[in-house]
């Protein structure tokens, strides 16, 4: 092999070198940087799980809150439906009571018209009858007594 140019010795050498390094680099680097590796890979493993177990736990958390919105959105309608409902009672109640109350205003109104009418129809009355009586007096003078002047002027206040 000489006549090629290949030293033994030196191959040799070379190959016990080679041994030494292999053997070092598989005890010191190669295990190590395999478990690093190793380590990562089930890191990266875990993290995926993870991020699908997240991304389910979203899913189904957006589907609860669209059920929770729904929800709130019914009970909302419902409440603002009661509260038409009540507001529409309230009303309806405002109005039976006023309604009430102007009748008794307006039956008291009546009632004193009509006191004030009798009131004012009894005065004039008496002051007719002493108009009439007035009247007669300086008419026939003294010749009817008092009697035939009451009846005289209860028939003239009956006719008006």
């Amino acid at each position: 092999m000489e006549a090629l140019g290949i030293d033994l010795k030196l191959m040799i050498a070379q190959v016990v070198n080679f041994g030494i390094l292999f053997f070092l680099l598989s005890k010191f680097a190669y295990k190590p940087i395999v478990k690093m590796i190793e380590e990562r890979q089930t890191k990266v493993e875990q993290g995926l799980k993870d991020a699908e177990a997240a991304g389910k736990s979203r899913s189904e958390a957006e589907i609860d809150a669209e059920k929770i919105r729904e929800q709130a959105y019914k009970d909302a309608n419902e409440i603002l439906k009661n509260a038409k409902e009540a507001a529409n009672l309230e009303a309806g109640e405002i109005v039976k009571k006023a309604s009430e109350q102007a009748d008794r205003i307006m039956l008291t109104a009546k009632e004193e018209a009509a006191s004030s009418k009798s009131k004012v129809l009894t005065e004039a009355k008496g002051e007719i009858s002493s108009l009439i009586i007035t009247a007669l007096d300086k008419i026939v003078g003294k010749e009817i007594d008092s009697a035939q002047k009451e009846k005289l002027t209860r028939k003239a206040i009956s006719e008006l």
